[in-house]
């Protein structure tokens, strides 16, 4: 890599980290406000945790833009968000304090693994480039394994990544096999990639279960968000997984999000 692109890679980190994805996660904090986004045990999820997998079900094309930006405000401007009592404290340390927040290291930031054709290429995604792992999903076996391998890399150095294990969007998951909790959510089959990341790093499992992000973007339809609708995040409690294979691990995952998706709003 020369030094126009490192310099590149490093603009790109300040503007994503610093400026558009805080702004954009204030954005859920007000929608948040107005009762339009509502999370449920948001206390859990661990906001300096290193080597973590984030795995979410997947009801539309949403979900890869509000779980990375929920925690923005907070990670990046932790001050701002505080109590009272944090905010005290922080300024009895504020200088070491302070050097934290503005030396945010990028492995906090989740690698998502987009679709290379439809997203990673496009011009507009130009800022976001250096922070995901693209994937072919139609290309070869080769490719996938190249990504799962970039994955995996993120998280031998301590870094997180955020993937959706269904492979694609629930419904249409579900077309080919699903399963379904003791209320009845969906749950599209699983694939192996997550669990094998989960066995080969030793890193820990996030569960996080999305509800009303197909109504406010419903699939197949014009893209505008319908606002007036109302969208559910549950962030269920870390874990390590006890399973040896990708299958007993995918069922570890597929159980921990089911039981998420049955917890009470």
């Amino acid at each position: 890599m020369d030094l126009k692109d490192k310099l590149f890679r490093k603009l790109a980190f300040f503007l994503t980290n610093y400026l558009i994805s805080p702004g954009l996660g204030v954005l859920i904090c007000l929608l948040e406000a107005i009762g339009r986004i509502r999370f449920v045990h948001f206390g859990r999820f661990p906001i300096w945790e290193e080597k973590l997998i984030i795995v979410s079900n997947h009801p539309s094309l949403l979900e890869p833009f509000i779980i990375p930006l929920a925690w923005f405000p907070w990670m990046n401007f932790p001050w701002l968000f505080s109590p009272l009592w944090s905010r005290m404290k922080f300024s009895l340390s504020w200088f070491r304090e302070l050097q934290r927040e503005l030396s945010q290291s990028p492995k906090f930031i989740p690698a998502n693994v987009p679709d290379n054709r439809n997203f990673y290429e496009a011009p507009y995604w130009v800022l976001f480039r250096g922070i995901n792992v693209p994937i072919d999903r139609n290309g070869s076996e080769h490719g996938r394994i190249r990504t799962v391998m970039a994955l995996k890399n993120i998280l031998d150095k301590g870094g997180r990544v955020l993937i959706f294990p269904e492979g694609t969007r629930t419904y249409k998951a579900m077309q080919k096999s699903g399963i379904k909790s003791v209320k009845g959510k969906q749950l599209g089959g699983l694939k192996s990639g997550a669990a094998w990341l989960a066995t080969k790093t030793d890193a820990r499992i996030l569960p996080i279960w999305v509800e009303g992000t197909d109504k406010v973007l419903p699939n197949g339809k014009f893209p505008l968000p319908r606002l007036w609708h109302k969208v559910i995040i549950k962030i269920g409690t870390p874990f390590s997984v006890m399973g040896n294979t990708r299958k007993e691990v995918n069922m570890e995952i597929s159980q921990a999000l089911l039981e998420l998706a049955d917890d009470a709003d």
